[in-house]
């Protein structure tokens, strides 16, 4: 049997083939092969932690100013220690004022015996007058003596007690308990009246100074429901401020945050013109004597704020100083909103304050691989 054999052209084939194709029924969509993770954006009531730099003081602060000149003889504390209320910080050289002691007590005497003369002298001319030999003269005249003398014995005590009081000045005390540090006076120099020699600051209780904008006192402000009162800011029901508002926290500089709590005790009632902030004060308890004036802090001011839309860190595109975030639209799609963020003190999340609305859906993992119009549903 004689085999017949045909040669297809292959352009006729892919002709055959589209041919098929067009007639046959059309293959749905692929779905995305990427599971996408998403949050429905809700209203929530955080605790946001707000840091101040803060300094820290001592809440009695005292400057040593020596009450007699003279040469420094002795210096007996080491700065930055602590020093006892009446301990002696400085000897200034007595000598002089030993001296004024002698000089006064002699005019003492001298007064004294001065006093004396002048009542025998009195007391004798009061007998001479009852017995009418002496005129009425001369006894007014001789009790005048004596009240002079009288006089003079007091002046002389006066005079006596200034010079011991100068003398007790050459030791110069502590006023209070606390740490000391000194002015740069050391064994040798000259102590004026006019310049402190060291200060002495009672830790017990330490204040730490911050600022706050306009912007954060008046979130304050409506957070506690402060108020001007009698006594400054103060809570509601004229509350103590430190009653009305939570506890502080401190962050030293090396990281670690002060065990003991704080309280607000001021906030100033005026804004600085100058720099738009608001001065404030926070005490804390120091026992174990911590911290010391002139630290530097941060101060830690926990605020609840209500209706605040949470998004996880993951689900935002930073470009440049923005954050973008991808909200998912009714066909599937998704679109990128350039919002106003504040970062959450975890680090975990972005708290949002424009951009996006309540019940937006947003993509919240891998987001790096989106751009707008990627279908994710």
């Amino acid at each position: 049997m004689k085999k017949h054999y045909f040669l297809i052209c292959p352009a006729l084939l892919m002709a055959c083939c589209i041919l098929v194709s067009c007639t046959g029924k059309q293959q749905p969509e692929q779905a995305p092969q990427v599971k996408y993770e998403t949050k429905v954006l809700q209203p929530e009531t955080i605790v946001y932690n707000m840091s101040f730099p803060a300094t820290t003081s001592g809440t009695t602060e005292i400057k040593v100013y020596p009450q007699v000149e003279g040469i420094i003889t002795e210096k007996n504390f080491t700065t930055g220690t602590k020093v006892e209320k009446d301990q002696t910080v400085y000897i200034i050289d007595p000598t002089e004022y030993q001296l004024s002691v002698k000089a006064a007590e002699a005019n003492l005497s001298v007064a004294l015996a001065r006093m004396e003369t002048t009542k025998l002298q009195y007391e004798s001319n009061q007998e001479l007058y009852n017995k009418r030999i002496i005129s009425d003269y001369v006894l007014k005249t001789s009790l005048n003596d004596y009240n002079s003398a009288k006089a003079s014995v007091l002046q002389a005590e006066a005079q006596l007690n200034i010079a011991r009081t100068n003398l007790g000045y050459c030791n110069v005390t502590a006023p209070v308990t606390g740490y000391v540090d000194a002015n740069g006076f050391d064994e040798g120099d000259m102590a004026m009246r006019s310049n402190y020699l060291c200060t002495v600051s009672d830790n017990s209780i330490v204040d730490a100074d911050f600022s706050l904008t306009e912007t954060q006192l008046l979130d304050m402000i409506k957070s506690y429901d402060l108020r001007i009162g009698s006594k400054g800011m103060e809570g509601p029901n004229g509350k103590f401020i430190g009653d009305a508002m939570p506890k502080l926290q401190l962050k030293l500089k090396d990281g670690e945050m002060y065990k003991g709590e704080g309280v607000v005790t001021k906030i100033e009632a005026i804004v600085n013109p100058t720099t738009g902030t608001v001065l404030c004060t926070a005490e804390f308890e120091n026992p174990n004597g911590v911290l010391r004036s002139g630290m530097s802090a941060n101060i830690i001011v926990p605020l609840t704020v209500d209706s605040v839309l949470c998004a996880p860190q993951t689900a935002a595109v930073r470009l440049q100083d923005q954050m973008m975030f991808y909200r998912i639209k009714t066909d599937g799609t998704v679109e990128g909103i350039i919002c106003k963020v504040v970062p959450s003190n975890d680090g975990k999340e972005y708290y949002i304050i424009e951009g996006l609305k309540p019940g937006d859906e947003i993509v919240t993992n891998g987001v790096r691989k989106l751009s707008n119009g990627t279908k994710v549903r």
